[in-house]
């Protein structure tokens, strides 16, 4: 691929930089309280075992966060301002997951049993909403002295956990169906993966930035990024290994998920592939002979080309993009590193 994306295998220093004060933040959110509900949040976070006692595990990468408060600290703002606003982003992406996991029962994330693989569906769904309810308590904690950025930061956080609930609903109502097309997908993860994403650069332009002009160029580059994160994961859910993701290859397909790999292998080729997975699709549960067959269809129809040039050709998009932003300090080079690490990432 093009050297400007070219694959860095370690974490980029703008998904660690902030992680000390992130994790921080998030505590002090999280951990104020000692009712057993908060257990089960600290659980979920990767801060506590299931028994309540403090560990270091494996944690999400914080891209959300992340990317709000470095574009905030790209454009030259204070990031303790835009802080609120990434625990918030950070905390919905969190009650997503925990409500994810339930609609497609998934049992493992980051190599831990879930939320409710340990403590049942209803929990769990308290424990999500909780999440939700303390995102917003977050937002107002926001220091500002211009209301309208609160009010403009608030406002984008509660549209985009719309869009990503509305792209929830089309995830799900798209399982099942033979006649999805790419575009219809598109515009799914656009508002699943995509609204958290295109915020999280957009509040901290705004925070960062009075320019208005920088901040839609980011909102823009944010669009992008929803779309490389979202397609990178279809790759991983289909062929990623098992011990980069934590779970088995071919875990979408297992699923019967109408991701990018079987939509793009149903348009574009034969009536007889076309046919055969809808035949597979239309099972009541996939032993692991249909999802070598389905790989194998995969394979034949070239669906991981197809969906990593389309990763790369907005990875080359945004570098170009961020040729247009004014930087400071040596921060258009730290982007163009998560690019890079986006582009290729297998976890």
């Amino acid at each position: 691929m093009p050297d400007s994306v070219h694959l860095k295998p370690d974490l980029p220093s703008v998904l660690s930089r902030y992680r000390d004060v992130l994790d921080l933040a998030l505590k002090d959110t999280v951990s104020d309280r000692h009712v057993f509900l908060y257990d089960m949040l600290r659980y979920c976070m990767g801060w506590s075992d299931a028994d309540g006692t403090p560990l270091e595990t494996e944690k999400g990468k914080g891209v959300r966060p992340s990317l709000c408060l470095f574009t905030c600290d790209a454009l030259g703002g204070d990031i303790e301002k835009a802080l609120p606003a990434a625990v918030s982003l950070e905390l919905i992406h969190n009650f997503s997951l925990i409500h994810d996991e339930i609609q497609d029962s998934d049992e493992i994330r980051h190599h831990r049993p879930t939320l409710w693989n340990i403590w049942g569906v209803p929990k769990a769904l308290f424990a999500g909403n909780v999440m939700r309810v303390l995102a917003d308590r977050s937002m107002f904690t926001m220091l500002s002295d211009d209301p309208k950025l609160l009010s403009a930061s608030s406002s984008i956080v509660s549209e985009a956990c719309l869009e990503m609930i509305e792209g929830q609903y089309m995830d799900i109502s798209f399982e099942g169906g033979n006649s999805i097309t790419v575009d219809q997908y598109m515009k799914m993860i656009s508002h699943k993966t995509g609204a958290l994403l295109r915020s999280s650069v957009h509040i901290g332009a705004i925070i960062g930035s009075r320019d208005g002009r920088d901040v839609d160029i980011f909102r823009e580059i944010g669009v992008k990024l929803g779309f490389m994160f979202q397609i990178r994961d279809d790759i991983l859910g289909t062929w990623g290994e098992t011990t980069s993701t934590g779970k088995p290859v071919g875990s979408d397909i297992r699923r019967k998920k109408n991701t990018l790999p079987i939509i793009h292998a149903r348009e574009t080729q034969t009536q007889m592939y076309k046919k055969e997975i809808s035949e597979l699709y239309s099972l009541e549960s996939l032993e692991d002979h249909h999802v070598d067959r389905l790989l194998d269809i995969l394979d034949a129809t070239k669906a991981s080309h197809y969906c990593q040039d389309m990763v790369e050709n907005y990875a080359l998009e945004v570098i170009k993009d961020i040729q247009n932003i004014r930087f400071s300090n040596n921060s258009r080079g730290d982007f163009r590193e998560l690019v890079s690490f986006l582009v290729d990432r297998s976890f």
